[in-house]
């Protein structure tokens, strides 16, 4: 349920008001929502009203990945008060763990890397918690952020095990995004390969034509990132940007009754320990509640940007503002979408961004699912041949409102594909690409 108000003014003003679409399917009861459009779409509510109340008046306590210690208590005088810091954030949450009531976890901005989240996955909260980035961005990676590079001769090494991708940090794409280096098939393939990289049984090369300096590759390792297997209560996230990720970059699994918020936080890089079996950069699962997330990007995920499944326990909404998600699917990996819903899901994207992933479909709607998309924009670029900003599979709905396609460069590009699902479209626009309808799918105005 949507907490009681704290105090905190919405961060979005009001403006038109916009219904939602009829048929869609919303629990108003338990998610009111005022929707408006003015120079873009907004959800008029305040992140932090949106989980238990109790995590803001609950104990604080801090972590300072760089002076840290998990020895001290954790708590301050007032919130930002580092004095008695933790160091890492699972030891902040076995510390409001026992306090056994909601809590919140201020986390001081710099970088925390390996297993600094979760404890590789060993340490989660047990509480309604907060996890907040303090004086700027948090950023944990499941790597080093720095590393001493040997000229090997054609490429430069490092030892570090268990690397399972690798991006240049010095290259950047369109998007902000790192550049990921090809890995080759042997170490005289990388020397001759410039953007190429090579596991040596421990012993990483890469070859990118000079030598690298200390943060300018990210070596993104086997570990869990930001894995919520056993949590079941609120949990809000707020300036947290992470990288790499075996089950993904932000993983809720268990099955539970609570909402999930994000506000300003990035989830990137995911890679899993076997390459067969990718996994999405987000992946919420089996949470009865309210899913909400806040200019928030999920990029870079083996299979999926953005996945919201109930897999057999129904009573998910999703709520999307102003997010993104590109450059999502690798290795072998099928049917990667930017965003995607499925089951009985209901959600709303307003002003989302989404484009250049690989091998599947940039929003795709599957199975029962009901999804809004307001204002939101998807760009198809698939190198597999086919190429389809919006998909509306299986018996579920899609509607698309003042909505943009960009399908190009496939043998076949849509626009909008209705493939057995029913998508209806308001001030739609397509600036390339086709509509194709099959299984009985269907498109048409509302």
């Amino acid at each position: 349920m949507i907490a009681v108000g704290v105090g905190l003014v919405p961060q979005f003003g009001r403006e038109t008001p916009v219904p939602l679409p009829a048929g869609f399917g919303w629990d108003a009861g338990r998610f009111a929502l005022n929707i408006t459009k003015g120079s873009r779409y907004c959800a008029n509510l305040a992140p932090r009203d949106l989980v238990d109340a109790g995590i803001w008046t609950g104990a604080a306590v801090h972590v300072d990945g760089a002076t840290g210690d998990d020895g001290n208590s954790g708590l301050g005088a007032q919130d930002g008060d580092f004095a008695a810091a933790k160091r890492s954030i699972y030891a902040a949450f076995v510390a409001g763990n026992a306090t056994g009531a909601p809590y919140r976890v201020i986390v001081k901005a710099g970088t925390y890397e390996e297993s600094a989240f979760t404890r590789n996955g060993n340490d989660e909260p047990s509480q309604p918690v907060a996890i907040i980035g303090w004086g700027g961005p948090v950023r944990y990676r499941t790597g080093p952020f720095a590393v001493s590079w040997t000229d090997a001769g054609g490429s430069y090494s490092t030892g570090l095990s268990a690397v399972r991708r690798v991006y240049r940090r010095d290259v950047l794409d369109a998007h902000g995004l790192y550049t990921e280096l090809v890995k080759a098939s042997d170490l005289a393939s990388c020397q001759a390969s410039n953007n190429s990289w090579f596991d040596d049984a421990g012993t990483v090369h890469v070859n990118i034509g000079a030598q690298p300096a200390p943060g300018d590759i990210a070596l993104i390792r086997s570990f869990h990132g930001a894995r919520f297997m056993s949590h079941t209560d609120d949990l809000y996230l707020e300036d947290i940007h992470c990288e790499g990720g075996i089950t993904g970059a932000l993983h809720c699994d268990a099955q539970a009754d609570r909402n999930v918020v994000g506000v300003n936080c990035s989830f990137r890089y995911c890679a899993p320990s076997n390459i067969n079996n990718p996994r999405d950069a987000v992946q919420i699962r089996r949470t009865n509640g309210l899913v909400a997330f806040f200019d928030c990007d999920a990029s870079g995920g083996a299979e999926d940007g953005w996945s919201f499944h109930e897999d057999g326990y129904a009573g998910m909404h999703v709520l999307m503002q102003d997010c993104t998600g590109y450059q999502n699917g690798a290795f072998s990996a099928t049917s990667c979408n930017g965003f995607t819903t499925h089951d009985g899901v209901r959600a709303i994207d307003l002003g989302g961004s989404y484009g250049w992933s690989r091998n599947g479909t940039e929003v795709h709607c599957i199975q029962t699912t009901h999804t809004w998309l307001a204002g939101t924009r998807a760009v198809a670029r698939d190198v597999d041949g086919t190429s389809v900003a919006f998909k509306c599979s299986n018996p579920s709905f899609m509607w698309l409102q003042d909505t943009v396609a960009d399908a190009q460069n496939g043998v076949t590009n849509y626009a909008i594909e209705a493939n057995g699902g029913t998508v209806f479209t308001r001030n739609h626009q397509a600036l390339a690409g086709g509509v194709a309808t099959s299984n009985g799918g269907s498109v048409t105005g509302f």
